[in-house]
């Protein structure tokens, strides 16, 4: 009987020693899946052409690239700006550790055309998804004009992907970048990005491909397009209250406008007063079609054009700009009032100033030319408090 409890007794030992074998491999495997569900690397698409950004949720403590081929740049903290520094680099990897102890795993591998150039990983889990890419704009660019890129906040960072495309802030404006080509051919021009960073962290992505004559020569991202100057604090209810007082005090001004295809475009007055200039433009809408507007600018432009001379032009940029009613639209048989105000400048014999009024997706394009002596003949504003 001994000898078979003896026995019973080892097969039961033995029993129990598989079983805690099998639950030891068995827990280890379940925790080796779990580690490496945790540290799954994310796929990243790059190359040496366009800058890829990276915006994390938490400040970055910690990068690493696995290869001299990518070099990367902190901006602001939560974002990291990649790029390669050779054309069809090897697959690497990037590490990056967050404040909040986070961290991320990346593969870089190269594309020629990347379908994204920033990203926010917020949300990001497993892989880059569409609702995780930050949508990039198309601009054109040009060696004998210049693109301008107004944001509704000041500029923070400029990284250009390509040494064919020159940028800076345009001065002295803190919140317009000014973009232009070197090369002066289409065949001769790599596509390439121009990404923007604003002091309050939003990426602006934009993919830069070359035209002699861009059909866009200015691109908002601020609803009003205003400018920011460095030197210059704007109260915006003091300048609305400037901006309903000066539409109060009615049109002085009769014979600058244009009227044709049932609408009116005009200008009604311009006062001055120390270091600013407004102009009040007025539009009416004579047809029952709605007139979605696109754009209203203002520009300085040389009298004399044509082959025989040197032109030159300049867009004029808004510190403060207010509309009447529904702002974006004037619908059939009403009307809007328009108050720019800019720095205050003045021009020459030689020059003139002229607004354009463009209708989005339509063809009810209007534009007049102002004299130089609309802008020395301003009335003085009122002080308003």
């Amino acid at each position: 009987m001994d000898n078979k409890h003896d026995i019973y007794c080892e097969k039961i030992d033995l029993r129990l020693l598989l079983f805690s074998l099998f639950f030891v491999v068995f827990s280890f495997c379940i925790s080796s899946t779990k580690a490496q569900n945790n540290i799954r690397p994310i796929n990243l698409q790059l190359n040496d052409n366009k800058y890829l950004f990276i915006k994390f949720p938490a400040e970055i403590n910690y990068a690493d690239m696995g290869s001299y081929d990518l070099m990367a740049e902190k901006c602001l903290n939560k974002i990291l700006k990649l790029k390669a520094t050779t054309p069809h680099f090897d697959k690497t990897n990037l590490s990056v550790v967050t404040t909040d102890g986070k961290y991320y795993s990346f593969i870089v591998e190269y594309y020629s055309k990347p379908s994204y150039i920033a990203v926010d990983m917020a949300n990001v889990k497993d892989s880059i998804m569409s609702t995780d890419i930050i949508p990039s704009t198309e601009i054109e660019v040009s060696d004998i004009h210049t693109t301008h890129v107004i944001l509704p906040t000041k500029v923070a960072d400029i990284a250009l992907g390509h040494e064919e495309v020159i940028s800076e802030k345009a001065d002295p404006t803190d919140n317009i970048v000014k973009v232009k080509s070197v090369v002066d051919k289409k065949e001769n021009f790599t596509e390439t990005s121009i990404t923007v960073v604003s002091i309050d962290g939003n990426i602006y992505p934009m993919t830069v491909g070359y035209a002699k004559n861009p059909k866009e020569m200015s691109i908002s991202f601020s609803d009003g397009g205003n400018a920011l100057f460095n030197d210059m604090n704007v109260d915006d209810d003091k300048m609305r209250k400037l901006s309903e007082w000066i539409i109060q005090k009615g049109q002085y001004i009769n014979d600058l406008g244009i009227e044709e295809n049932k609408m009116m475009f005009l200008l009604s007055s311009v006062f001055t007063d120390q270091d600013i200039i407004a102009f009040h433009l007025y539009a009416k809408n004579k047809s029952k079609i709605d007139y979605p507007i696109d754009f209203v600018k203002a520009h300085i432009a040389d009298k004399k054009t044509g082959k025989r001379y040197l032109t030159q032009e300049e867009e004029l940029y808004p510190f403060y700009s207010y509309y009447s009613g529904d702002g974006n639209v004037i619908h059939g048989k009403d009307d809007i009032d328009i108050v720019f105000f800019y720095k205050k400048f003045t021009i020459s014999k030689e020059k003139i100033l002229y607004f354009e009024l463009y209708e989005e997706n339509g063809g009810r394009n209007l534009r007049f030319n102002a004299p130089y002596k609309t802008i020395i003949n301003a009335e003085v504003m009122e002080k308003i408090d």
